[in-house]
C-alpha cells in the first residue's frame, strides 16, 4: 500500500513533489504518523499510561484518606464544640446562680445597714431629746429660782418666817 501511495505520488509529480490536494495529503500522513506510532509508541504509551494510571489510583487513595482523616478531624471538632457548648452553658447558669446569691446577699447588707442607721438615729435623736429637756428643766428651775429670789423677800416677813422655823422645828421633833 505504501508503494502505491509513493507511486501515485511520483506519477502525478514526476518524481517526489508537492501534493496541493489538502484532503488526499492529510489524510495519508494522519494515517501514516498514526501507524508510527501504534507500531513504535504501543509498549512506550501503555507504559506511561500504566504509569498515569498507577499515579491517578494513588493519588485517589490518598484523596480519600485524607477524607477520612478530616471527617474524623471533623467529628472529633463537632464533639469538642459540643462539650465546650455545655461547658459554656454550665458556666453562665452557675454566673446568674451567683449573681443572684451576691444580690441577695448585697440587699440583705443593705437592709441590716439601714436598720442600724434608723437605730443609730432614733438613738441621736432621744440623747439630743434628753439634752434638750435637760437643758430646758435647767433654765426652768433657774427661773423659777430667780422668781422666787425676787419675790421671796417681799413674801418672808418676821412673822411668816417665825412660823416656817416652828413648823420646821416640829416636824423634826416627830
Amino acid at each position: 500500500m505504501l508503494t502505491e501511495v509513493w507511486g501515485l505520488l511520483a506519477s502525478e509529480t514526476k518524481g517526489f513533489g508537492l501534493n496541493f490536494d489538502i484532503f488526499e495529503s492529510n489524510l495519508i500522513n494522519l494515517a501514516i504518523i498514526i501507524g508510527v506510532i501504534v507500531y513504535f509508541g504501543r509498549g512506550f504509551l501503555g507504559g506511561k499510561l500504566k504509569e498515569r494510571r498507577d499515579a491517578i489510583e494513588a493519588a485517589i487513595t490518598q484523596a480519600e484518606l485524607r477524607q477520612k482523616q478530616a471527617a474524623s478531624a471533623l467529628a472529633e471538632q463537632q464533639q469538642e464544640l459540643q462539650m465546650a457548648k455545655k461547658e459554656a452553658e454550665r458556666i453562665r447558669t452557675e454566673a446568674q446562680v451567683n449573681a443572684e446569691s451576691a444580690r441577695q446577699a448585697v440587699l440583705a447588707q443593705s437592709a441590716k445597714d439601714i436598720e442600724r442607721l434608723k437605730a443609730s438615729a432614733a438613738q441621736d435623736l432621744t440623747s439630743q431629746q434628753d439634752k434638750v429637756v435637760q437643758e430646758l428643766r435647767r433654765q426652768v428651775a433657774e427661773m423659777a429660782i430667780e422668781r422666787v429670789r425676787g419675790n421671796l423677800p417681799n413674801a418672808l416677813n418676821e412673822g411668816v418666817q417665825a412660823k416656817l422655823v416652828d413648823q420646821s422645828i416640829a416636824q423634826l421633833g416627830n
